[in-house]
């Protein structure tokens, strides 16, 4: 009997992967050796199977390489001032060329992600700038998997994709 498929995205969840929320990802090679760099931006694209499109710099080769062939993808999306956080586990479909939306989809991302470390943190705005790549790529990952991460005792449970 073939597994249950997720229920979609609910809007809650939508609103939060998508906003400028910290969006760390951790790819892993064939041979099990594991990577991690940043998410420059999210986008929801389908809800069956649950997808996303994930902005990443292009020239971070080692990620490239594990996402090759349907690699697989863990995505921990931390909000920072309360620290919120949800996992996201997949599998890579494909590895293309970011567009100018995507491109505009990792400004937006900067703004909101960087104004977060600032008013948390204080960190001076132009120390984060130095942080943003040259180019990106895009990487649609479909979804098996959601997390609660959010520090504290319900860390690590599953969640439903309507979950707040």
């Amino acid at each position: 009997m073939p597994e249950p498929e997720m229920p979609p995205f609910g809007p809650h969840l939508v609103d939060f992967l998508q906003s400028g929320c910290s969006l760390i990802v951790g790819t892993v090679s064939a041979e099990g050796d594991p990577h991690a760099g940043r998410a420059w931006g999210l986008t929801v694209v389908a809800d069956g199977p649950p997808t996303v499109r994930m902005v990443l710099d292009a020239d971070d080769a080692i990620a490239l390489d594990h996402l090759a062939d349907r690699g697989a993808v863990a995505i921990t999306g931390a909000n920072v001032p309360t620290l919120r956080s949800v996992q996201l586990k997949g599998r890579a479909v494909a590895v293309e060329p970011a567009t100018e939306v995507d491109r505009a989809r990792a400004r937006r991302f900067c703004d909101d992600f960087f104004a977060d470390i600032v008013e948390t943190d204080g960190t001076e705005r132009a120390l984060l700038e130095r942080l943003v790549p040259v180019d990106y790529v895009v990487c649609l990952v479909e979804i098996d998997e959601l997390f609660d991460q959010t520090p504290g005792p319900g860390a690590g449970a599953a969640l439903s994709s309507e979950t707040p």
